[in-house]
């Protein structure tokens, strides 16, 4: 009957539900361990996206090459003109491949990491001169190394500069290895991955796009030569706050050594001509950027001063220092499987083609 009566007249009555106990609930970042979880998320993509970069613009021309090879397209005369428009796509399928994966897994515009304030023509000249006068000096210098590296008996077994011979393929050179380059390159390295470190400190994203624009190149004379040029190039967007300095710079350094090239192949002059030619441009550039930077040091206060903490409109006050966030930086997955493949990539580089042959030959044994 007891039971009947709670069953039918006590409707408020339900069975005690079991106790659990409370969820421990997640500990609490204070500031700068929240600043450095973002900045290794950030850097961990970024190195995914520089490595999605390296592997389809290498990829690309290696598949592309190997099918035009299986139809038999190639013949001695049009050999170059392919070999530049197989530059020109991979160049052009690797930015866009790599922006597209960047996009999908950070979920932003990337339009908002691209500096593209309007910077003023007196401005503007006098650090594309200065940012070429560096250059010079840098690139002879890395030549200097490339010259001496056999002495260790190794070397540099990059391709260098091809033989142009018709007009036709002269502009396809100037426009895959000047034009493309350096605005391919600039978007994805001073755009993307600088832009998107700039939130965390000039001096952090200046450093780390650096290293690895510099890495990605795969021989140890463009990674010395490209490591100069990325901290020029990110400095000058640093300071105006826009991608066209280092357009306009990595332009004319790269079709300096296009016009060099072709003058060394095809024009009637001798070697000591040639020499002597590259020598008095090299001085005039050099005597240029000297200049520039007189005018630039006197003209614009503070232009060639910059500190970690050094407000940029971008980031916030940071709880890290330099050195901490490079750290953060460099030792995630992503950046460290990116360098790991370009430090394969470029002992592969300094391996005598005769060395490779016989390993390669030992391995399908």
């Amino acid at each position: 009957m007891q039971e009947y009566y709670y069953q039918n007249n006590a409707p408020n009555y339900y069975p005690q539900a079991p106790q659990y106990p409370p969820k421990p609930s997640p500990p609490v970042l204070t500031p700068k361990q929240y600043e450095r979880k973002l900045l290794r998320k950030t850097a961990n993509k970024l190195g995914l996206f520089v490595l999605i970069y390296f592997v389809v613009m290498t990829q690309v021309f290696t598949m592309l090459n190997q099918l035009l090879s299986n139809m038999n397209v190639y013949s001695r005369e049009n050999l170059m003109v392919y070999n530049f428009l197989l530059q020109i796509t991979a160049s052009v399928a690797s930015v866009l491949a790599a922006a597209l994966f960047y996009k999908l897994i950070s979920r932003q515009r990337l339009g908002d990491c691209i500096p593209k304030e309007r910077v003023r023509a007196e401005l503007l000249i006098p650090i594309v001169l200065l940012g070429l006068g560096v250059a010079m000096i840098a690139n002879q210098l890395a030549l200097l190394f490339d010259t001496n590296i056999s002495i260790f008996s190794l070397e540099n077994t990059a391709n260098g500069s091809p033989s142009t011979r018709s007009t036709f393929e002269i502009i396809l050179y100037i426009v895959s290895t000047a034009i493309v380059p350096a605005f391919a390159e600039e978007f994805a390295f001073r755009g993307i991955l600088m832009g998107s470190l700039r939130k965390y400190g000039d001096t952090t994203a200046i450093l780390i796009s650096s290293v690895l624009f510099g890495a990605m190149h795969g021989n140890t004379t463009q990674i010395i030569f490209a490591f100069v040029l990325g901290l020029i190039f990110a400095y000058v967007d640093c300071k105006t706050n826009s991608i066209i300095p280092s357009i306009l710079i990595h332009f004319a350094n790269n079709f300096y050594a296009v016009a060099t090239g072709i003058l060394s192949s095809n024009s009637g002059f001798d070697d000591v001509t040639v020499t002597i030619i590259q020598l008095g441009i090299i001085i005039i550039i050099c005597l240029a950027g000297l200049l520039s930077y007189i005018y630039l040091a006197c003209r614009y206060k503070g232009f060639f001063s910059l500190r970690e903490g050094e407000p940029n409109g971008i980031a916030p006050v940071s709880e890290l220092t330099l050195k901490e966030k490079l750290t953060a930086g460099f030792t995630t997955a992503g950046v460290i499987i990116s360098l790991s493949v370009f430090a394969a990539e470029m002992i592969l580089n300094l391996i005598p083609e005769s060395v490779q042959q016989t390993l390669l030959n030992g391995l399908q044994r």
